[in-house]
């Protein structure tokens, strides 16, 4: 039987996708973001439930490089991007590989709306301009599944997701995750933001005030169903952040996962001083691959899993 020993790409390709790439780096270029290179391996990894980090014997594999980029941003380094490899355990499909390429970038002085509006500029870079709208959490939810995630009881939200196809456990969480999945995949519209998530999925982002009540200052890109850009107004606070990552150890004894030490260089860091700045990830392999018209990431992928 002979191995697969050739890439998953054809050569043009990879032409194309350099051609690609090479734009985004003039892109950033020409606003004076510049490019910086943080490792993949490293000694902490993060918190998040649902992010499956792979555990290496020296440390971890890196998930994105927002620690580390954050630690430079604290040093002193001005607005800046980095295009470069990050793993995740267990993610293997038409848009997921354990390994792939992020582009993600931290702008200092900017809010979430006008980072928004860049990253809309860049959008329309790859893919050719079009328009797009924005929706909220809560707006989103209600419309395409018909429950006000914000107001319905537990129960409530796991009856309608059961009467949508949900199969979960009774958890508020999963069953919301499960409700956004569903109402993101049914909203028709090709490129949208969605807005106003709530407080316990702001992760990394500040909380600010909306007409919904206290919401996450973070954002989500969707393109063509696909879900293409996670953004936020980054949170400064050491203080905050060393309790959400023992949330989410909590919440991770639960599920039977590893407990996740937090990462003191970070907190450090943060304690210095990390400047008032909104930061952005984009998976540029399904950027690319919408952009050349494919429905899989390993189209544009020269060793997928599998191949690898």
């Amino acid at each position: 039987m002979t191995s697969p020993w050739r890439p998953a790409a054809t050569a043009q390709t990879l032409c194309d996708r350099s051609s690609l790439v090479w734009s985004i780096r003039k892109f950033f270029h020409d606003r004076g973001v510049i490019e910086v290179h943080t490792p993949v391996l490293g000694s902490r990894t993060v918190s998040d439930l649902h992010i499956d980090s792979i555990a290496v014997q020296s440390g971890f594999l890196q998930t994105s490089p927002e620690y580390f980029m954050k630690r430079l941003l604290a040093g002193g380094v001005p607005s800046c991007y980095q295009i470069g490899p990050v793993f995740r355990d267990g993610e293997v499909g038409a848009w997921h590989n354990p390994e792939f390429v992020m582009l993600e970038w931290y702008r200092i002085g900017f809010d979430s709306q006008r980072l928004r509006n860049e990253v809309m500029e860049l959008v329309d870079l790859a893919l050719g301009s079009d328009s797009y709208s924005t929706v909220t959490y809560q707006n989103l939810i209600g419309e395409e599944v018909g429950v006000d995630v914000f107001d319905a009881s537990p129960n409530e939200l796991l009856r309608v997701a059961e009467s949508h196809g949900y199969s979960g456990i009774d958890d508020a969480n999963e069953t919301c995750d499960f409700l956004y999945s569903h109402a993101m995949e049914s909203y028709d519209c090709p490129r949208f933001f969605v807005v106003d998530f709530p407080v316990g999925s702001a992760a990394l982002s500040q909380i600010t005030m909306s007409e919904s009540g206290n919401v996450a200052d973070r954002f989500e890109l969707i393109v063509s169903q696909v879900e293409l850009a996670n953004g936020y107004n980054e949170l400064q606070d050491p203080i905050e952040l060393d309790r959400r990552i023992s949330r989410d150890n909590r919440r991770r004894k639960n599920k039977s996962k590893s407990s996740i030490s937090p990462d003191e260089r970070l907190l450090a860091a943060m304690h210095h001083g990390l400047p008032q700045c909104s930061g952005v990830a984009v998976g540029l392999d399904r950027l690319i691959s919408l952009a050349l018209g494919f429905d899989d990431l390993n189209q544009v992928m020269t060793f997928p899993a599998g191949r690898a």
